[in-house]
């Protein structure tokens, strides 16, 4: 594989862009080991210390792994990988936060609608089981949020649609600490819940318009709530 020299401007970057471009192409597949990092700074006319803090970056960003003794290696880039980056953002970002809170109302909303369509019985068993999970585990004193969580995580699998189900999971995810900041006010972790009811047996019925409204005015609830724990 041919390394081209690089401008000396930033050339960490330079040689992280690189490496990233080759494994986005193609060029470098996963489990695939780097040339020596003499080797990569002699190709690209850099200096060996440019070519290794670019791949202590890389390893940071999870594009590669550098494993002592053996050599630098492409690593599959996983579903967590590409969250912690996202993670890290929402921690220090509440606006974000309520970016994020906007997106799901409208991907929530039309996932539903999908749900409708597409929900077999299996799946329309899976909802109930995790509404049923939820109103057990608030009945015993919690919050339930593993059955808040199961519940979207089921309606996504519903769709039949794999980016919906990838969405889910990161909106999941990324919310999940605000999700049981709100469940923990007084009275609440029993109004998702019966939100979760009526939205299930719209889903039943096949009214999709109807399970798309109760849906949005679930999220707004959520928003709402989480706007008011981050303001607090």
């Amino acid at each position: 594989m041919e390394y081209e020299p690089l401008l000396r401007k930033r050339l960490f970057e330079g040689i992280v862009d690189r490496i990233k471009a080759q494994i986005k192409s193609g060029q470098l597949s996963p489990g695939d080991q780097l040339p020596a990092e003499r080797e990569l700074a002699e190709k690209m006319s850099v200096s060996r210390t440019s070519v290794r803090e670019a791949l202590r970056t890389l390893e940071i960003m999870g594009y590669i792994e550098i494993k002592a003794g053996e050599g630098v290696f492409v690593k599959q880039v996983t579903f967590d990988d590409l969250l912690e980056p996202i993670m890290g953002a929402l921690s220090v970002d509440k606006d974000l936060i309520l970016d994020l809170l906007d997106v799901r109302d409208i991907i929530e909303v039309e996932m539903t609608k999908k749900a409708v369509m597409n929900a077999s019985e299996e799946d329309l068993s899976r909802i109930e089981n995790a509404i049923v999970n939820a109103e057990a585990e608030v009945q015993a004193g919690g919050v339930g949020l593993e059955g808040d969580n199961n519940f979207h995580a089921a309606l996504a699998q519903a769709t039949s649609n794999q980016v919906y189900i990838m969405i889910s999971q990161l909106i999941s995810d990324l919310l999940s600490k605000c999700r049981e900041a709100t469940l923990m006010i007084p009275e609440q972790p029993v109004q998702p819940v019966d939100d979760h009811r009526r939205i299930y047996e719209a889903i039943v019925s096949r009214n999709a318009e109807a399970a798309a409204t109760l849906m949005k005015v679930h999220i707004t609830k959520a928003k709402k709530n989480i706007a008011r724990i981050m303001s607090e």
